[in-house]
Parts: C-alpha cells; structure tokens; sequence
C-alpha cells in the first residue's frame, strides 16, 4: 500500500482547517486544532482512529483503520459509521460506504450540536458487525473555541511507529497478557531410542554371495513382517571353487564309485562261492556308500555354482526376526558378506524410549517427574502428541506433550552419575502410532517437577534477544510501541513466566516482534506520515 495515500487524507484535512480559518478571521496557519488517537478493541476487529478537534458546522475527516483480530489483517469492505450523541441533543450518524484503501475508511463528522458527545464507530459488513464505543469528547461552537482548547494529550514521543500499513504486509500479531497456570522444570539433553524388543539388527546366517536382485532387495522405509524373506544368500562353497577343479572332482568322486561298485559285486561272488569272508563284502558295502555319497555332494557343488552363474540359485533365505520399518540396509546385489555381517536393521517404531541425561546439580530438584517437552527436529520416523513431552518442534506446527500416567510412563531413573558426563540417565516410553518421531534424533527436553504457580506470562514468540536482554514490545496505540525490559522466571508449554515488566492486560506483539525491535533501531526510516495531532 503506498504510505503517499495516507497522508493525501491528512493533506485534505489541512487544507480544510486552513480554509476554516479564513473564513473565521484566524490568520495564523501554524495553529491547528487538538488531534485526538483512539485504539479500541472489540471480540473481532482492532479499530485505530485519527481526527481533529470537532467543531459546528465544520466537515472533520476520521482516518479509522480496522484489523481483523482473528489475523490481523485490514478490513477490505463495509460500511463505517461515526456517532455522536448524548441526552440532551439528537445522536448524528456520519457514514462511508467504502475504504480509501484496504482497512482506512475516512467518514466526515459535520457536526449540528456543541457540547460533550459519546462518540462511537460502528462498522457493517458481510461477514462483521461491531460497535466501538470511544467514549466522550468536546464538540466545539467554533473554530477559534477548538483552537484555544488545552490539549490534554500524552506526549508520547519515546513510543516507536510502526504503522498500520507495514502491519499488515507482515506476519503481524499481538497478545492481551493474562495470567498462566506454569509448572517449574529442569532442563537436559535426550535421545529418542527404539524400546527394548522393538529393535532388530538382521545378520548373515553364512558367509556367500547376495542373490536378490536389486529391484527385489527391500528398501530404506518399508514395512517388513515377522518371518518374512529380505535376502538370498549363495553360501560359499567349501574348498576349491573353480569350475574346472569342481568337474575334477566330479570326475575322481565319479571314478572312485565305479570302483568301489565293481569291487563289491567282485566280493559279492566270490562270499556266494565260500571263497571270502562275510566281514571283506560289509566294508566293501560300507564303502561304495561314501563314495556314492562323495559323488553325490560334488556334483551339487558342481550344479550350485553352474546356477549361481547364470542367476539361478535359490540360496540360503534371511528372515525378518521382527516386524516393524526396515530403517537401515547394509548390502546391494551380488555383493559378498561374512557370516554374522550385519545386513538389515528393524525397528517397530509404534513406542519410543527418551533416554534423558540430568545434570548432577538439578538431580535434587527434579524429584518425581510429572511431564516431559522436548524439542526435536523432524525426521524419517516421528512422534505424535501422544507421550512424555510438550514444547516446539522444528518443522511441526503442534507441540509434544507426555504425561505420565496418561501417554507415557517412567522406565528407570538411574542412581549411579556418568564420571564422565556428570549426569544420570532417565528413560521414559511414550506411544508413537503417527510414526513422525525420529529414532536416533538428539532433543532438548524439559522435565517438569511437581511445584506448580499461577502468574502473568508471555508467549515465548513475544521475546527478543536484544544485547543479552529478554525484551517485549507493548502495543500503546494502534502505530505505536514501547521497548519492555523484562526479568523472567517458569517456562512451561510456549510461555514464559513474568517477574517485573509488564502489567496485566497490555497488549504484546507476538508476531513481527523483531520487525518492531528493527523500527525501534531506525525509526526515521519507516515512512511516518503526518497524523492528525
């Protein structure tokens, strides 16, 4: 929106008052009626207001600007009425049907009657009806009465600008401060973990060849059954592989049976003609078998290597011990693996542990907790709302909270400090049935204890860091805003409990904070316009 539009209206009202003043005898231009600013707010809209002095008989032009609260953005259509009224005179309704531009109306007050006013400001929509009641203000008989009333008006130059139309190109948003219910807690890093039983690493049964093809082979992400086949393995033959030396020894185990045979049936005879001894044809027996069954395996080496040449051996299946989401794959087709190689590793990522490190220094503090929020950043598995924790997560627009006894539950609290680190683990299980949480991820947790208070508080979003000073700023007025310097206390669930610097029921910017912090730095560089006053 071009500032120039606004300041055109002002512009007018000028040269209406200067034009007034002709006509009353008042030569001196420098002289200007009191500016009244009025910021009011209803259950639906924001209305920010700028007129001059009212006087009888005189056209006097309001800049009223409307936001809706629900995202404070400028009301684009309607119908906007000024009212004056009180017991003694007839109520005056000045009305405009359009906005000069998206969220201004400008209404002309012409008013009949002097004397203290209600003043009102009604807008009409589609979609919005709303009454703003300003309260009372002086309708002046003339010109030279405006002119010489004392203007009651706060100074108000150390409030920062930041106008109404910059609001509304930005992500805007102010907050009415209230009291929150906090609860106190300690701080610690975690790591989220697949729950005992609910992980599984796969390894190979034998050392050999992977067989499964590559379009076969199971990827990164997929869900596997308990029992089911990821992988064929072609085991590794023992001896000498080579196919000339198998078909050698194709060939000896071959010859070697031949021979065993036809001496059998040579002793055979000869123990039917009483010319040798039972014992010499039962070894003889016992040996055609080895050499039947020597025969035997090197021809399916020989055949085992022939298939797996050409692609055509079935192998040795790996079977899923668990079902759950293949989370990792070590091998690729046709690579060669050891016994015991780690291939695959499951997880059945429907509950996760958050394995917690407490500082040694808060361990008398935390006592029994009650609930856990952790931050984390989103990954290839990831947690729902349901479990032990409540806070901001990079990427998610909810916050995760786990409450012990509802959605989550205290695995172990360890008695015994890292030497190391200084800290002692606390592991607690939460659901995860989204499946969004993911496992490995480092998070930043807060434990909360069972000390619970009631007290004014800010969203976090509300603060900025400026110099090592946690600082808010106030909404004063519609386009302006005060620097607050604040001690802090409890944080719990995005609000943060305040000490000193603030007071109940002001108004702070939640959004577009650090673009306020920005104007508060060069405020002469935002465009201010002339206002009214």
């Amino acid at each position: 929106m071009n500032y120039c539009i606004k300041s055109m209206v002002f512009m007018a009202l000028t040269l209406l008052m200067a034009c007034s003043r002709q006509g009353t005898g008042v030569g001196d231009q420098d002289q200007k009626p009191q500016g009244y600013v009025f910021t009011d707010y209803s259950d639906k809209t924001e209305l920010f207001v700028e007129f001059r002095a009212l006087t009888v008989g005189q056209s006097s032009p309001f800049a009223a600007h409307f936001s809706t609260l629900s995202d404070f953005q400028p009301v684009a259509e309607g119908t906007v009425t000024v009212i004056l009224s009180s017991q003694d005179q007839p109520t005056e309704r000045f009305s405009i049907d359009a906005a000069v531009v998206p969220g201004i109306f400008v209404p002309k007050a012409e008013p009949r009657y002097a004397g203290k006013r209600r003043l009102a400001v009604e807008l009409t929509s589609k979609t919005l009806t709303v009454r703003h009641e300003l309260g009372e203000v002086p309708v002046y008989q003339n010109l030279a009465a405006a002119l010489a009333a004392v203007s009651d008006e706060k100074d108000g130059g150390g409030d920062i600008p930041f106008l109404k139309e910059q609001q509304w190109k930005v992500d805007f948003a102010s907050e009415v401060i209230g009291r929150h219910d906090l609860q106190q807690s300690v701080r610690a890093l975690a790591t989220l973990k697949a729950p005992a039983g609910n992980e599984a690493y796969v390894s190979a049964p034998t050392s050999g060849h992977l067989l499964t093809s590559a379009s076969a082979l199971p990827k990164v992400g997929m869900p596997v059954q308990q029992g089911q086949i990821l992988a064929s393995l072609a085991a590794r033959l023992s001896g000498a592989s080579d196919m000339a030396q198998l078909e050698l020894d194709v060939q000896k185990a071959r010859a070697a049976d031949q021979l065993a045979r036809s001496e059998l049936h040579r002793l055979q005879q000869l123990f039917e003609a009483d010319a040798v001894a039972k014992r010499r044809v039962i070894e003889t027996q016992s040996k055609t078998k080895v050499t039947g069954a020597e025969l035997h395996a090197a021809e399916k080496r020989l055949e085992q290597t022939r298939r797996q040449a050409v692609g055509h051996a079935s192998g040795v299946p790996v079977y899923a011990p668990i079902s759950g989401i293949l989370a990792q794959v070590n091998i690729a087709s046709g690579s060669y693996v050891e016994e015991g190689d780690k291939l695959f590793y499951i997880i059945a990522p429907d509950s996760l542990w958050l394995e917690a490190r407490i500082a040694e220094a808060d361990i008398a503090q935390l006592k029994m907790p009650e609930r856990v929020s952790f931050i984390a950043r989103e990954g290839v598995y990831a947690a729902s709302q349901s479990g032990t924790s409540a806070a901001k997560v990079d990427g998610f627009d909810s916050e995760f909270q786990i409450q012990l006894g509802e959605n989550g539950k205290l695995i172990s609290y360890g008695q015994v400090i890292d030497p190391v680190t200084r800290t002692v683990p606390l592991v607690f299980e939460f659901q995860n049935p989204q499946r969004r949480l993911a496992v490995g991820a480092l998070v930043q947790v807060r434990i909360y204890t069972g000390k619970k208070i009631t007290s004014i508080a800010v969203p976090e979003t509300a603060l900025i860091d400026d110099s090592g000073q946690d600082v808010v700023f106030v909404q004063s007025g519609g386009e302006s805003f005060q620097r607050r310097v604040l001690r802090l206390g409890i944080r719990d669930s995005g609000y943060v409990q305040v000490i000193s610097g603030l007071t109940e029921g002001e108004h702070v910017v939640t959004k577009g904070a650090y673009l306020v912090y920005l104007a508060s730095s060069s405020p002469a560089q935002l465009g201010a316009h002339g206002h009214a006053h």
